[in-house]
């Protein structure tokens, strides 16, 4: 019995010893709040600002909008776009201008009215000359021309989202009631003002002196740029101080004369608003401006019944069309991470893919012929091809005021053509003031 009893005894120490070892070879189990803090934590979206003005009835709302949606698709959990809606293109301009003034931008901002100068002065703007040269595929779709309108001494400011080629639209119906076709000369263009008047009724042009004055000064800068060598140059000339040319005095003079017997009771002071609206109700027979206005002729809510089958389009006398690029998106965000998210917004609105958009659904030419029209569209838009016909006929291609003129210079025109409507001041006195504004820039 001792024997037995010593012997299980020592089994018993034996296994004792044994279960020790394998507990002291043993991890402890971790807790769920250690295994909790292995996890890397989720990032969070960057969030970026921007401001648009393209909403409601804006012709490029829906180009616009098809476009954000598939941004926010594209990057949903990386990149949080908080969107404001400023409806109304001076509106967006004023707002642009106050959140500059307290540095406090969306982090992408389209140039517009003088916008880029203002920034670039401000120093709050980002050359994208290192993001065009590390994306070669997105510097191909804006293409060297685009990228070149938008650059000084070297750094590129802006992108463009599309292709500016302006001629004027008519009503064709009012045209031949009054016995006149697109006129070839300026006298003949004049001439055919007044035989619209006497004869329909009906204000000959769409005009309006408020915001940016975007359809007079239209007008103006065809009148210059087709002038002559001296007035196209001048009108292919960015950032002019020196208005008192000949040529530019002479147009100013045919403006005066056109503002006072030729337009619409409503023009001094108008918004773009009012010289569509004009114009699409046929009570002006006129409408300097560009081909994204088409979508507009056969919309009913904003023009006559049919009012589609009416339109022409022309180009303007001396064989002169608005040749050029839009200014274009600018990069304002300030930190790294969020310049990194906001340049690839700004490369969204403005690749390929978004030239094709904004051209098939609110008829913008495209920055290249790369991207090209489809059959369908062609077939459904005869006016746009007409248009882009006349644009490779015309010899006689400019820019327009607002990408060339100095934001000071853009916000005078106001104040200065009541004054020129009114006999307030000579053309030569209004030409005299656009001088002193632009010289105020250094």
């Amino acid at each position: 019995m001792t024997m037995i009893t010593s012997g299980m005894l020592a089994l018993s120490l034996v296994a004792c010893s044994s279960v020790k070892t394998i507990e002291t070879k043993e991890s402890p189990s971790p807790s769920p709040a250690a295994v909790q803090n292995t996890v890397e934590p989720k990032k969070a979206p960057v969030k970026i600002k921007y401001a648009t003005y393209r909403v409601g009835t804006h012709v490029s709302a829906a180009a616009e909008k098809k476009i954000l949606d598939e941004f926010k698709k594209k990057y949903n959990g990386e990149i949080d776009l908080q969107i404001e809606e400023i409806p109304g293109d001076q509106a967006y301009v004023d707002k642009i201008k106050v959140l500059a003034a307290s540095k406090d931008l969306p982090d992408v901002v389209e140039g517009k009215n003088g916008l880029n100068d203002l920034l670039i002065k401000g120093n709050l703007a980002t050359p994208l000359n290192e993001y065009l040269e590390g994306d070669a595929a997105w510097k191909a779709e804006v293409g060297n021309e685009a990228i070149k309108s938008n650059s000084r001494d070297g750094k590129v400011w802006s992108i463009a989202n599309g292709a500016q080629l302006i001629g004027y639209f008519y009503n064709r119906e009012l045209f031949d009631k009054a016995g006149v076709k697109p006129a070839a000369t300026w006298d003949e263009f004049l001439a055919n003002l007044e035989k619209i008047k006497t004869s329909t009724g009906i204000a000959p042009l769409a005009m309006m002196t408020g915001e940016n004055a975007w359809t007079t000064n239209l007008l103006l800068g065809a009148i210059v740029g087709t002038s002559g060598d001296a007035g196209n140059k001048f009108m292919n000339t960015p950032f002019p101080k020196n208005f008192e040319t000949p040529e530019f005095i002479e147009g100013l003079k045919k403006i005066q004369t056109i503002l006072q017997k030729y337009t619409t009771k409503d023009a001094l002071g108008a918004g773009y608003a009012n010289a569509a609206n004009n114009f699409l109700q046929g009570k002006a027979a006129i409408i300097a401006n560009g081909p994204w206005m088409i979508s507009d002729f056969s919309d009913k809510t904003k023009a006559l019944e049919g009012f589609d089958k009416k339109v022409g389009v022309a180009m303007y006398p001396n064989s002169g069309m608005f040749s050029s690029y839009e200014v274009g998106y600018m990069l304002t965000a300030k930190d790294k991470e969020t310049k990194d998210a906001a340049i690839k917004l700004l490369k969204f609105l403005t690749d390929a893919h978004a030239q094709q958009i904004n051209l098939e659904l609110s008829s913008t030419m495209p920055l290249t012929v790369n991207v090209k029209p489809s059959d369908e569209f062609k077939q459904k838009n005869p006016l746009f091809m007409a248009n882009v016909e006349l644009g490779g006929q015309a010899k006689n291609k400019f820019a327009n005021l607002d990408s060339l003129n100095f934001a000071n210079v853009t916000e005078a025109w106001k104040t200065l053509y009541p004054e020129l409507n009114f006999n307030k001041a000579t053309a030569e006195e209004i030409a005299k003031k656009l001088s002193t504004t632009g010289e105020k820039n250094k």
